[in-house]
């Protein structure tokens, strides 16, 4: 496979990652807004496990990583999939052996 043959195959799977990636992006206000909506989840754990999850100012950094991680994963992991796949599969549509 030549690089322009992967290139070209490349191409598509490589715009949805950058289409997914802007919604990543767009993603951290919906995490806020879901972290701060989970606020009683955060003070029941805090209370019964002891972990600093909610002090004077709201949730704890950890708490907007907990729930932004897995939507950035949910809409990052099916393209990045499809272009590692891509870049694999021969000028044949076959994985180079």
């Amino acid at each position: 496979m030549t690089a322009a043959c992967a290139l070209t195959a490349a191409k598509a799977p490589m715009l949805q990652l950058a289409v997914r990636l802007g919604l990543a992006v767009v993603a951290v206000p919906v995490a806020l807004a879901i972290t701060l909506l989970l606020f009683p989840v955060w003070s029941w754990l805090e209370h019964t496990t002891g972990i600093e999850s909610v002090g004077h100012s709201g949730p704890a950094s950890w708490c907007y990583l907990a729930v932004w991680v897995p939507i950035a994963t949910a809409l990052l992991l099916p393209p990045l999939w499809r272009l590692a796949r891509a870049l694999l599969r021969g000028p044949h549509g076959h994985a180079g052996t």
